[in-house]
């Protein structure tokens, strides 16, 4: 069995429609989703009904995106009028009924067996949450690339380093049962194996964060008792993709966060965070501490004075 795991698409059509069908040409007979299918482009829809048209040949598990989703359904939208959600806002009410639907009922996590060994899919990875791992997040992981660059092969041996020299990490993984852990959300492509154990994250198909702007994922296959890895980057229109976003009803009520997502899906690199931790900081600034959603006063000072060179 050979297959192809995807992680993070984020609505980004193009870039699956791209690197489903490169995966299809490279043999791939099943497929495995691991969360976050709409919110950042405005083709959660296509997203959606491209990945349930797959039917049986695939396994889909949700994100913390689906999650949102989740909440939202609970809430009086008459009370939707923080800028700061009206990206993820727009994402739902654009969601046809039976998407909407299918993304709210996905499970947090499933197992897939193959000739007796256990394939097991979560969003992310668990780890104890006093482990912090700068080579495993977006943020860090572009101070890093941009103070001193190094490839993907280099940071494979750097993240995997990090990991494993971190005692309270080490005994986490020693902790697992033998098989193989495919998880995603840091839109970071990455693998590696350890002590009976391999570990997956295609990376992310939609918006990568590793200065690589095409769409990742990756293929898994078992061929004489052995298990071969192969991440695979996938090239795709990224300037007609953006200019459909700028004509898109998305950009009309979310062009803050549209004008971010493009810079970000021509550079590679994280854009997202490095606002919202922006706006965080002026949200201190201007007395209001913490609070989730900022107020839109916080907003539009935060605006104002964003810079992402």
């Amino acid at each position: 069995m050979k297959y192809a795991i995807f992680s993070d698409i984020h609505g980004n059509f193009p870039a699956l429609e791209a690197a489903l069908s490169d995966a299809k040409k490279k043999g791939a007979d099943k497929f495995l989703f691991l969360g976050d299918y709409y919110s950042l482009f405005p083709w959660g829809n296509e997203v959606a009904e491209l990945i349930r048209g797959l039917e049986d040949s695939a396994v889909v598990i949700c994100g913390n995106g689906e999650n949102r989703l989740i909440n939202l359904r609970t809430q009086n939208q008459a009370e939707w009028t923080h800028e700061q959600f009206k990206m993820l806002y727009w994402s739902y009410q654009a969601l046809k009924p039976e998407n909407l639907e299918y993304l709210t009922t996905l499970p947090e996590s499933t197992v897939v067996s193959d000739n007796g060994i256990n394939i097991y899919l979560a969003h992310s990875i668990s780890l104890p949450p006093k482990i912090r791992l700068k080579y495993f997040h977006s943020l860090s992981f572009r101070a890093l690339m941009e103070e001193a660059p190094f490839s993907h092969e280099e940071y494979l041996a750097l993240a995997r380093e990090e990991l494993l020299s971190q005692p309270d990490a080490l005994e986490a993984i020693d902790s697992l049962p033998e098989g193989i852990y495919l998880f995603g959300h840091n839109h970071l492509q990455f693998h590696m194996e350890y002590k009976g154990r391999i570990f997956i994250n295609p990376g992310s198909c939609g918006v990568a964060c590793d200065f690589d702007t095409s769409a990742a994922y990756t293929l898994l296959e078992q061929t004489d008792g052995e298990w071969h890895i192969i991440e695979k980057r996938v090239e795709y229109d990224i300037d007609t993709t953006a200019q459909s976003l700028r004509s898109s009803d998305f950009n009309a009520q979310a062009p803050v966060w549209s004008r971010i997502i493009e810079r970000q899906l021509k550079t590679g690199k994280e854009g997202l965070g490095c606002f919202v931790r922006h706006l965080i900081a002026t949200a201190k600034e201007l007395g209001q501490g913490e609070k989730v959603p900022v107020s839109n006063d916080v907003w539009e000072a935060a605006v104002l004075t964003w810079r992402d060179e």
